[in-house]
């Protein structure tokens, strides 16, 4: 008798922490009250059955905590806390944007913000973000884009560059 109430107290502590799981969204009250009745029935049985029956009862709830796991696992209730699509591009859309990007590369265009080194050119009435060497270029400035990453286009002057300085990085 003396052990039905912990063994009440851990098997009610498991059901809420599937409630929380199945019906309750997100980590809220019916998960934590299910741990703190677990962690508390353990306790219980610490003091009122000494170390033997503790031990035993803390033995009991990580095979059924286990058990409640693994079941959990296998029926699919974790795939709702997973995000499940994939964040990686196709390898034929990053070769489409390189190529997309790299048409600009060597073309002219106008500053219509202060480029100090970063700012916005207009070419072939498209607005670009880039970004200088380090120079200050007026907006209003002819400007030639000289070189590329992944992410920014580079520009220059464009009486300052020579049609061999264009380069792709």
């Amino acid at each position: 008798m003396e052990l039905l109430i912990p063994i009440a107290l851990v098997l009610t502590g498991l059901a809420l922490i599937a409630a929380e799981v199945y019906l309750v969204p997100g980590f809220n009250i019916v998960g934590i009250l299910g741990l703190v009745l677990i962690v508390f029935a353990i306790g219980y049985t610490f003091t009122e059955s000494g170390v033997v029956g503790g031990f035993l009862t803390l033995i009991g709830t990580v095979i059924a905590g286990g058990s409640l796991f693994w079941f959990l696992w296998q029926s699919g209730a974790w795939d709702r806390f997973v995000l499940s699509t994939n964040l990686r591009q196709d390898d034929a859309v990053v070769s489409s944007e390189a190529e997309q990007r790299s048409r600009y590369l060597g073309r002219e265009g106008k500053a219509l913000t202060p480029l100090r080194p970063t700012g916005v050119i207009e070419i072939e009435d498209r607005r670009l973000e880039v970004v200088t060497e380090g120079e200050f270029i007026a907006a209003g400035s002819r400007v030639r884009i000289v070189a590329l990453d992944r992410r920014r286009y580079f520009v220059r002057l464009a009486e300052n560059v020579a049609k061999e300085d264009v380069a792709s990085t």
